[in-house]
């Protein structure tokens, strides 16, 4: 396994090379299978690029009101999870979205459904992927995401976030999730 710590520890001190360690790391992986309840999300980086970046990682650093992902097995299938302050930004942004949904933490949304098959970016890998594109309540924006999921540790999963464009998908962040608590 690729050194997930080390790469996370380089994108503050060496952008560049942390961003290919995560890589590295990520087609170390395995599949993230069987993941069922909730997994606690951390934004590792975003990759928009066009001076993007810097702009969004800095008020995600004060504000992130993504909280993570919660899968269910039985039904192939997850939603995303924020805050009470991300649902009131959720509304803001996409007022005609029917698929938010109030819990006692904040919001659950953007449902995604989960299926094992070949990366996106790296065929020869297999990974778990979260597929919001066919999900027709979501908002248009949220169906041009896919979001690969895979393994590299003990309850610690790496993603990277695929985003359609011009072209094809492209990677647009990486995230980790883990296990509460």
């Amino acid at each position: 396994m690729h050194d997930y710590w080390h790469a996370v520890a380089m994108l503050r001190l060496d952008r560049p090379r942390g961003l290919t360690e995560l890589e590295a790391c990520f087609g170390g992986g395995k599949a993230a299978e069987g993941l069922v309840g909730f997994r606690r999300g951390r934004l590792l980086a975003t990759t928009w690029g066009y001076g993007l970046d810097g702009a969004f990682e800095g008020i995600a650093r004060l504000w992130l009101p993504w909280r993570g992902k919660e899968f269910s097995r039985q039904a192939a299938e997850g939603v995303n999870l924020f805050t009470p302050g991300g649902r009131r930004a959720i509304r803001v942004v996409f007022p005609r979205y029917a698929g938010l949904a109030d819990g006692e933490e904040g919001a659950s949304g953007f449902r995604f459904a989960t299926s094992i098959g070949p990366s996106a970016t790296d065929p020869g890998l297999t990974v778990l992927r979260l597929d919001y594109r066919s999900v027709e309540e979501n908002p248009a924006a949220a169906r041009r995401v896919l979001d690969e999921l895979v393994q590299i540790d003990h309850g610690l999963f790496l993603g990277q976030a695929l985003y359609k464009r011009r072209g094809g998908l492209g990677r647009v962040a990486w995230f980790a999730l883990e296990a509460d608590g």
